[in-house]
């Protein structure tokens, strides 16, 4: 992949601004006080549509062993990126 440093690096930004913007989100709804909800709201669509736009830039490169019978590429690289599987690796592809 010709841009892997750029990708990982936006990775290893929108992952963490996804999860801010969650437990912004929940601490909101938990203090029942409007604290910033469309800060918070806006960070974790932000964030969550760049994961989707790289599980759909990144189909191809999933291992086709991950890919069980009847699912597709992007949801495999979906679910990998939104639950922080592939942290490690994009912080191994920043660093070099």
């Amino acid at each position: 992949m010709r841009n892997g440093k750029l990708l990982a690096g936006l990775y290893l930004v929108a992952f963490p601004v996804t999860v801010v913007g969650l437990v912004a989100l929940l601490a909101s709804q938990l203090a029942g006080q409007n604290l910033l909800p469309g800060v918070a709201v806006g960070l974790f669509v932000g964030g969550s549509l760049v994961i989707a736009g790289l599980s759909y830039a990144l189909r191809a490169a999933v291992p086709a062993g991950s890919v069980k019978a009847g699912k597709d590429a992007r949801v495999v690289a979906w679910n990998r990126l939104a639950l922080g599987r592939e942290l490690p690796g994009a912080w191994r592809a920043v660093r070099g």
